[in-house]
């Protein structure tokens, strides 16, 4: 972060070239802000990005907005102003608007002033620009690192509270309740699809029959560990009960976008477990998976979807070629 921020220092003539035009800049303030504010309320009527905000937040984003155009035309950055770029990436992070909104946010802004910039000669056009290039990337970086933070802080949350499964350490049930309904609205915004998983071993019963609870108990962990080991940390991975876990997959472009990673899923499932240094042992795993919003459910309804699909692939273990199955209507 430093050395970024250290190539974004203006030089001294794209100093003076800003302070020469801030005034013009700053005389269309008033108009940014109305045209952003059109753009937005437009949003919220088309059931985009903005919808679930409410008034509320929708007037604190307008002033946070009009507030940010200033400042990018100020003279000097302070420490207040570095402030200001975390907490309102903080704030994007509990509105559950995506990193991406920070990018949208600049490329407003950038289009603005080349317009402004378009009646410039090249010789005063270059320091400019190169002025507010710089205040932008330096202002995302800030923004994208507050959002950063508050996701580690929920996560660290997460982790000393009530919500986690004693056993594997893995997010449990209830977490899965408070966690899935904001990121099918995360989702929806975004326009991508979100993978709703459910699985677990095919005959996990005879493992505990067979070599003990203890035994069971470490293929639960190293199965933990390995599903958390291959997956991204936005995915998140739920024991919900027994041998039963839960995957909750953000960002995916489409059923042919998650198969690459389902058969990498089912490399690392088919390595035995290892009970000792001298024993192993196969368990067997079998997957369902929802894919929303293609399936438009409420968030309980996916997870059955997902475990329908889950047992017709446990019916054809026997002759099956993959170990997973999408839920079809």
């Amino acid at each position: 972060m430093e050395s970024l921020l250290d190539f974004l220092q203006l030089s001294d003539e794209e100093s003076a070239s800003l302070n020469q035009h801030a005034p013009a800049l700053l005389a269309r303030a008033d108009t940014v802000a109305a045209n952003f504010e059109k753009h937005a309320r437009a949003m919220l009527g088309r059931g985009e990005t903005l919808e679930p905000l409410g008034e509320q937040a929708l007037q604190q984003l307008l002033q946070l907005h009009e507030q940010h155009y200033l400042e990018l035309l100020a003279p000097y950055y302070t420490p207040e102003l570095q402030q200001r770029m975390l907490e309102a990436g903080q704030l994007f992070h509990r509105w559950g608007l995506a990193p991406l909104w920070i990018m949208t946010m600049s490329s407003g802004f950038a289009a603005d002033f080349e317009l402004y910039a378009a009646g410039l000669s090249l010789q005063q056009r270059r320091p400019l620009m190169g002025a507010l290039y710089k205040r932008l990337r330096r202002d995302e970086a800030w923004q994208l690192e507050g959002y950063r933070q508050a996701g580690e802080r929920l996560r660290r949350d997460l982790e000393q509270s009530p919500l986690r499964d004693p056993l594997t350490g893995l997010l449990n049930r209830a977490a899965l309740d408070e966690m899935l309904p904001p990121a099918l609205l995360r989702t929806r915004r975004s326009g991508l699809k979100l993978a709703v998983a459910t699985l677990d071993f095919d005959d996990f019963e005879s493992v505990n029959l067979a070599h003990g609870r203890p035994a069971g108990d470490a293929v639960l962990r190293q199965f933990a560990q390995r599903v958390q080991r291959a997956l991204r940390r936005i995915d998140l991975v739920v024991r919900t009960e027994g041998d039963e876990f839960v995957l909750v997959l953000e960002g995916i472009h489409g059923a042919d976008n998650i198969a690459p990673l389902l058969e990498r899923l089912q490399l690392d499932f088919d390595v035995p477990y290892a009970l000792s240094d001298a024993q192993f042992l196969q368990c067997p795993i079998s997957m369902g998976v929802a894919l929303y919003p293609d399936d438009d459910a409420e968030p309980h309804d996916l997870l059955l979807h997902a475990r329908s699909a889950m047992q017709q692939v446990k019916a054809t273990k026997s002759q099956r070629e993959f170990f997973w199955s999408f839920y079809r209507a």
